[in-house]
């Protein structure tokens, strides 16, 4: 007898884009459980730093789409795709909060919502899509680079657990 067809873990994962009651909180809880299990052991600092900067994009206007991938109610990944603009300077995506459950990595979760995320940035006529990340997301850097991103900058910021090396890349939509 032929083995039976083995699921996609993808298969069961839907992504969607309105916010609802309680998503920022689960979003929050999200980083704060990864990370702090993580190896990086980002730890309760790094959570309340995706806090304000989840609070202060909500509050301040909203621009932008937050991307929520859900096996079920389960949260299993997310990003975003922020506006940011510099004076006089037309507007620009920024990419922020990618993350995927350990029980759907390396599955192209990860890619089909970054994916998503710079589709809508070209849909908004954004100029190009920047990021931020730090070093250590070795399969997070690899993801970037695939999709087109390119290193911009490195520098040493006393964040959430000490000194951190920040990462920031560019990806031109035009």
């Amino acid at each position: 007898m032929p083995d039976a067809p083995k699921e996609d873990p993808t298969d069961a994962i839907t992504i969607r884009t309105e916010l609802r009651p309680g998503d920022l909180g689960r979003l929050i809880a999200f980083h704060g459980t990864a990370f702090m299990n993580d190896e990086l052991h980002f730890g309760v600092r790094f959570e309340a730093f995706v806090a304000r900067l989840m609070a202060e994009f909500i509050l301040g206007g909203a621009q932008g789409r937050i991307f929520i991938a859900e096996r079920g109610e389960t949260l299993v990944g997310c990003t975003a795709m922020v506006a940011h603009q510099d004076d006089g300077e037309p507007p620009r995506g920024q990419l922020r909060w990618v993350l995927a459950d350990p029980s759907v990595r390396g599955t192209g979760l990860g890619e089909r919502l970054v994916r998503n995320a710079i589709d809508y940035a070209r849909d908004e006529g954004w100029r190009e899509v920047i990021l931020e990340t730090t070093e250590g997301l070795d399969a997070s850097m690899g993801l970037y680079r695939k999709l087109g991103f390119t290193e911009t900058g490195r520098t040493v910021e006393a964040m959430w657990r000490g000194d951190v090396t920040v990462i920031r890349m560019t990806l031109a939509l035009s």
